[in-house]
């Protein structure tokens, strides 16, 4: 039984134009080899990107209930679903592959919904010291670095997650300023539990989000990792 197909053939298993499966080969999503002048796709490469398609996971982003306790589940952490959940959740984290553009994006589309909304203010570095550690704040992104040996600098910057009654606290204690290129993000998720510091998928998410091309790269590391967890 033949173990390859030509891009032809494995663009009509999955019912797309030859270009996508050479753009899938060109992100590392489909393994492919090269046999003169044209790819050979692996099929049990080709398989479970068609099982992510029929499964619907390149299209829906998830709830943030079920975004946070993914990103809980990677790293062991208490995630409040029920088993069918967890079942269902672990299997579809597991089908992704191990790295590349395309699970970064497709894990960054299903993570969409994590937060409700994005506040970026002005603050000078001492503050943001004290900011992060305060009650009910929890570090990610950039703020996450040196947790996960991402090899980051700072820069004097700050991510955090945080409720909206947190959010006006630290703005009136702080007296943080409005800014669009401010150095302190806060993101309001009111699903997101009380972790001491956002898990590994969430903050890679961040980190992905960013125009920065080290942090995106980063974040995508990390995204990588704490899939790794789920499918070892």
């Amino acid at each position: 039984m033949r173990d390859v197909l030509t891009t032809q053939e494995a663009a009509r298993r999955l019912g797309v134009h030859p270009s996508r499966i050479r753009a899938l080969i060109a992100a590392g999503t489909l393994t492919a080899t090269r046999a003169g002048s044209q790819w050979l796709v692996d099929i049990e490469s080709l398989d479970r990107q068609a099982d992510l398609i029929a499964a619907g996971a390149t299209a829906r982003s998830f709830a943030p209930r079920i975004a946070w306790a993914a990103a809980a589940l990677c790293d062991g952490l208490p995630d409040g679903m029920t088993y069918a959940e967890r079942h269902r959740l672990r299997n579809r984290l597991a089908q992704t592959e191990s790295g590349g553009a395309e699970t970064c994006a497709l894990v960054r589309r299903w993570l969409s919904q994590r937060a409700e909304s994005l506040h970026r203010y002005r603050a000078s570095e001492r503050d943001l010291t004290a900011l992060l550690d305060t009650r009910g704040v929890m570090p990610t992104g950039i703020s996450t670095a040196s947790t996960y040996n991402l090899g980051l600098a700072t820069g004097g910057a700050a991510d955090a997650y945080v409720s909206e009654e947190t959010r006006r606290e630290l703005v009136n204690t702080h007296f943080l300023i409005d800014s669009d290129r401010g150095n302190l993000t806060l993101r309001i998720a009111s699903a997101a539990p009380g972790f001491p510091i956002a898990p590994r998928l969430i903050a890679g998410v961040d980190l992905a989000d960013d125009t920065d091309s080290r942090s995106r790269a980063a974040g995508c590391r990390l995204i990588s990792e704490a899939l790794r967890a789920v499918r070892d």
